[in-house]
């Protein structure tokens, strides 16, 4: 187990767009070697933030997904990628057989999903990122430095804070605060834009849906 200090800070996401645009922040703080370990019950947001890291870190949304099945999948990005679900982990020998070593961690950002069932076998230096389902809408979620990562939680905490007043328009990619009235888009016009595409089919769902986007979708 491990017993190196941490420190700890705690924000809260009241929608998937935040749940994105945190990954998409942190993903600017992450370096090779570092282990992201995410918890969480299903619906927490986990896959939703692993999908902001691997785009921040200029992965391809669609080859994103959940590896319950697989327990990991690798993605080419600006960094290499290597996110886990230990969700239906047997036993630690299968951590091994998927090929979990120190030469994987090593090259490759580590996203692991219900790393509260691996955390014995996780690195001495991680950031751990509890997430709390509290409403319907709204989520906390809990970062715990440990080991090297408990200098970096200053800078963390400074850049997901910032990322959470402001987004994109998804529309014209303008700069918009929380608090304006047609959030996420820049103004009514562009919500309209918006939703004339979806109505036009414009917009595709690039992928199958499956049935973790249903219980983890934020």
């Amino acid at each position: 187990m491990n017993t190196v200090p941490t420190t700890q800070f705690q924000l809260e996401s009241r929608s998937d767009l935040r749940t994105l645009r945190l990954g998409q922040a942190l993903a600017k703080l992450l370096e090779p070697g570092d282990v992201v370990a995410m918890t969480g019950s299903l619906g927490a947001g986990k896959t939703q933030l692993v999908r902001g890291i691997a785009v921040g870190l200029d992965v391809s949304e669609n080859l994103v997904s959940s590896p319950t099945f697989v327990l990991m999948n690798e993605y080419p990005g600006r960094l290499p990628v290597v996110h886990i679900d230990a969700y239906r982990l047997a036993d630690m020998e299968e951590l091994d057989t998927i090929g979990w070593s120190p030469e994987l961690l090593e090259e490759a950002v580590t996203l692991v999903e219900w790393a509260d069932r691996i955390e014995a076998e996780l690195p001495r230096d991680y950031l751990k990122i509890d997430l709390e389902h509290i409403a319907e809408n709204t989520r906390e979620l809990h970062f715990t430095g440990h080991g090297r990562w408990a200098q970096r939680l200053g800078e963390a905490e400074r850049t997901l804070t910032a990322a959470l007043k402001t987004v994109s328009c998804p529309v014209c990619k303008r700069t918009v605060e929380q608090d304006v009235a047609s959030f996420p888009f820049c103004s009514s016009r562009c919500r309209m834009v918006d939703l004339n595409k979806w109505f036009t089919e414009d917009y595709r769902i690039s992928r199958p849906a499956e049935e973790q986007d249903f219980d983890d979708h934020f």
